[in-house]
């Protein structure tokens, strides 16, 4: 029983230092966690309804964690491919758009909500 909890500590352990490294260490992961503070700061100021709290904060959650695995997707591109091929450009390009898809969709529901709260 303590075994299969320490794996499952370690699991989070492992987590935690992901997070903490890719904040850390690379600046679209920070940038994207920064705007998703920013964006709560300014919620907060808002009386959002609950369903909109869950909205903003899912779309938060949704482009930060795309942005790890754009992030991921680049190391392990850079590892297997350091040389410059098309097929590594195509992986990397794909990965940066399901990022940027997020933030279109994260950034037109923001608006919508918070323009919503502004204007009324």
């Amino acid at each position: 029983m303590i075994s299969f909890l320490k794996k499952y500590v370690n699991k989070f352990k492992y987590a935690f230092a992901g997070l903490f490294d890719g904040i850390l260490h690379d600046r679209s992961i920070l940038l994207q966690c920064v705007i998703g503070f920013f964006v709560v700061f300014v919620c907060s100021l808002l009386q959002l309804e609950i369903w909109e709290w869950i909205v903003i904060i899912l779309f938060i959650g949704a482009v930060v964690s795309l942005e790890f695995i754009n992030s991921a997707l680049e190391t392990i591109t850079d590892k297997i491919s350091p040389e410059y091929s098309v097929e590594a450009k195509k992986i990397k390009d794909y990965a940066a758009a399901a990022v940027l898809v997020m933030s279109i969709a994260a950034a037109v529901s923001g608006i919508f909500i918070i323009g919503n709260k502004i204007l009324n």
